[in-house]
């Protein structure tokens, strides 16, 4: 087993703000287990996560037509490949920006009874364990939006997950990544997630509620956060349909 310390990627400074736009029963989890759940990237809605560019793609599929029957690997080929790294990869999906984003409210708040919380990269760097596993890297870095065919030259394995399609850019996002893929112990048996325990309460610097929600709703979240004792701030979003 590795200690696995999490990986900031250079182009990120630490006071960049990081938003996570969840509904209510993810935020009391979030309180409750002090951890961040990581999904399988196979469980995302976007079934094109974590897949090979096409150059990447094609040259990963020659290596295995050059090995042909000599290999006694448990992967066959370049789709069983694929396979098994989408279901060795953990991902945590968050916004990058100075400000809320009422395009990201609406897609991904669900609706008006939902959070967002507030962080920055230096915080979650500080306050997140470190992760034993057996496998390739713990990563937070940006998504780079390009075409499958656009994307050339040699790539980590790691890499087609921080690859989506340019009609997602306005997500600007930028996500927590765990490989827990090993070529020693390959494994396709593996948990819909992985939690990794997070210091909440000094990684969250403020919560917006959405902005077309109630009064009421407002005062659940305030009260929630005053009973787990968090001591960030709770505040209505701005961006909202209401006048």
């Amino acid at each position: 087993m590795r200690n696995l310390e999490l990986k900031v990627e250079d182009s990120l400074s630490l006071d960049t703000k990081l938003w996570r736009y969840i509904d209510l029963a993810k935020f009391v989890s979030l309180l409750d287990s002090g951890a961040l759940w990581l999904a399988r990237s196979d469980t995302f809605r976007d079934q094109s996560e974590g897949r090979f560019p096409s150059e990447m793609r094609t040259a990963i599929q020659k290596a295995y037509e050059k090995l042909g029957e000599k290999t006694d690997s448990p992967i066959n080929g370049v789709d069983d490949f694929q396979e098994y790294l989408c279901r060795n990869a953990y991902v945590s999906c968050w916004h990058k920006n100075v400000d809320e984003n009422m395009i990201v409210w609406e897609l991904y708040g669900r609706d008006s009874n939902a959070v967002a919380i507030q962080t920055t990269v230096g915080k979650i760097k500080s306050n997140i364990s470190n992760i034993k596993s057996e496998g390739l890297e713990f990563d937070l870095k940006s998504v780079q939006y390009s075409k499958p065919e656009d994307v050339k030259g040699k790539l980590s394995y790691s890499a087609p997950f921080f690859i989506k399609r340019p009609r997602f850019n306005f997500e600007n996002e930028c996500r927590i990544f765990l490989s827990t893929y090993s070529a020693f112990s390959s494994n396709k048996d593996t948990p819909l997630g992985v939690s990794v325990k997070l210091n909440v309460f000094e990684a969250i610097e403020k919560i917006l509620v959405h902005p077309d929600s109630q009064d009421w709703f407002l005062k659940v979240v305030e009260s929630i956060s005053a009973k787990y004792g968090l001591s960030a701030p709770v505040e209505r979003g701005e961006y909202g349909n209401q006048f």
